[in-house]
């Protein structure tokens, strides 16, 4: 829940930059506690789509899937490795004080 709202306050702070198909897309994002939890994954480090799987108990394609539906909201982005595995970043953090950090 905490995570939920200071993205929703990052999102009303950078709402001039979002159209309203663009917040479409960040609520319907939000609208999922699976989703919610790999933000907060993904926040400190990053991990790839076979660890975020294994972490939520998701199937795999679910996992890439909800993986892309946040990237596209610009919630995270995803990195290819050499390994060809893809790692997920959270591009919102909250700081020990409170503070709302956009990462991008």
């Amino acid at each position: 829940m905490t995570i939920m709202i200071f993205i929703c306050f990052v999102i009303i702070g950078t709402m001039n930059k979002l159209n309203l198909s663009g917040l479409k897309q960040v609520f319907s994002a939000l609208a999922n506690e699976k989703r919610l939890k790999m933000i907060e994954l993904c926040s400190d480090n990053g991990l790839t789509i076979t660890e975020l799987s294994k972490i939520l108990n998701l199937n795999y394609s679910i996992t890439v899937e909800y993986s892309s539906m946040l990237e596209k909201a610009k919630l995270i982005k995803k990195e290819r490795n050499d390994d060809r595995t893809v790692t997920v970043k959270s591009l919102v953090r909250l700081n020990n004080n409170g503070e709302i950090q956009r990462l991008d």
